[in-house]
């Protein structure tokens, strides 16, 4: 196929321009090749330039001709592959989308097998987009035996995918060494909202890695809501230490963000005894994070309980940590704690007076410490 030359086409130039003509920047070329229709550009120019030096002119080069889709196309593409630069190579991989599965296979295969990370990890977004099912069965078979960073890009190229298929695919991701891997494919997990996704994600609770506990914690309660509470009692009576601090974390941060009213739930009970199981904790950090869910149910229980592990407690950083707390989450026992705390010295005095300081000098409610001492039960 000819193309017809005008000479009133736009040309790029570095010398200063007659009258009249236009001068066209490489970012402007790349731009224009986002509005233009697919066949608006001939295939020689497209195929010069997928090997340009600008990032944006190569990559919306290989976007066009993934738009095309047709066999003069897939040729370009797939001599790009066999003779480009890495650059070049990586940005074709990135969009073998376009094509179909037939077409786009032997391509995607080679991509994945290239010496170089970038170009497996574009594959990988590509093979992500086609959204089909050999799709999903090449990433599951290729992961097993690839790096972190290709690992990564398949958790951010189905971070929005809700299909089940995808899910064996994640799975594969969780295997990663690096923890911020394993993380964000659980965020992917928790999006998928598919049944299929729970038991990968219950079994990440076994993770070593506290962070990664915390984000399938996330995950378990965006993928079950209110009706995993029950079992998450379980797991936060019996564990301890660090990993009991992250996974109450995220009991409290999800049931936030999913709006979820705990103390409304059925499993109420059953958190606020596992709750209480957790005060006990040797670690300060486990029962701080305690009080964050404590002092935010509206549960006849909890004011109660906050109040009592108010009084046991030892450590003057929790103790004043409750104070800041219950105040700031206007729990029911905030007023009664606060002014035991305006009795103490230290660190809690200093804390009580802040509030007091921040609420214009308006003291708490009176209570009578005996009064005190018997609602807690202590």
């Amino acid at each position: 196929m000819t193309t017809q030359i005008t000479g009133r086409e736009p040309r790029l130039s570095l010398q200063t321009n007659a009258r009249g003509e236009q001068r066209l920047s490489l970012r402007k070329l790349a731009s224009m090749l986002n509005i233009l229709p697919p066949d608006a550009v001939s295939l020689p120019a497209l195929d010069e330039m997928l090997r340009n030096e600008e990032f944006y002119v190569r990559y919306n080069a290989a976007q066009m001709l993934g738009r095309r889709g047709d066999r003069e196309a897939r040729l370009i593409m797939q001599n790009a592959l066999n003779s480009g630069e890495t650059p070049t190579r990586a940005s074709v991989a990135r969009h073998l989308y376009g094509f179909s599965w037939f077409s786009a296979e032997p391509l995607l295969r080679q991509a994945l097998k290239d010496h170089d990370t970038r170009v497996r990890e574009a594959a990988i977004y590509a093979l992500c987009d086609l959204r089909e099912l050999n799709a999903y069965q090449l990433m599951t078979e290729i992961l097993k035996a690839e790096g972190d960073d290709v690992k990564m890009a398949a958790a951010w190229g189905l971070r929005n995918s809700q299909d089940s298929a995808a899910v064996p695919v994640l799975e594969a991701v969780l295997s990663a060494e690096d923890p911020e891997v394993r993380i964000k494919g659980l965020e992917a997990l928790g999006q998928n909202d598919t049944p299929e996704a729970m038991p990968v994600v219950r079994q990440a609770m076994n993770d070593p890695d506290p962070d990664v506990k915390y984000a399938a914690t996330l995950s378990l309660l965006e993928l079950a809501g209110e009706g995993w509470l029950q079992e998450l009692s379980g797991i936060i009576g019996r564990t301890t230490g660090v990993t009991r601090q992250q996974i109450l974390r995220g009991f409290f941060h999800a049931t936030n963000y999913l709006k979820i009213d705990v103390a409304k739930t059925q499993s109420a009970d059953l958190l606020i005894d596992a709750l209480e199981t957790a005060l006990l904790d040797d670690m300060d950090d486990v029962r701080m994070a305690v009080v964050w869910p404590l002092a935010w149910m509206r549960h006849d229980r909890t004011p109660g309980v906050l109040k009592r592990a108010y009084l046991v407690e030892q450590s003057e950083t929790v103790k004043a940590h409750m104070v800041r707390v219950a105040s700031s989450l206007m729990s029911d026992a905030a007023d009664e704690i606060l002014q035991d705390a305006l009795k103490h010295s230290g660190r809690v005095r200093q804390v009580a007076d802040q509030i007091m300081q921040d609420r214009g000098g308006r003291p708490p409610i009176k209570y009578e410490t005996s009064a005190m001492h018997a609602s807690a039960g202590v």
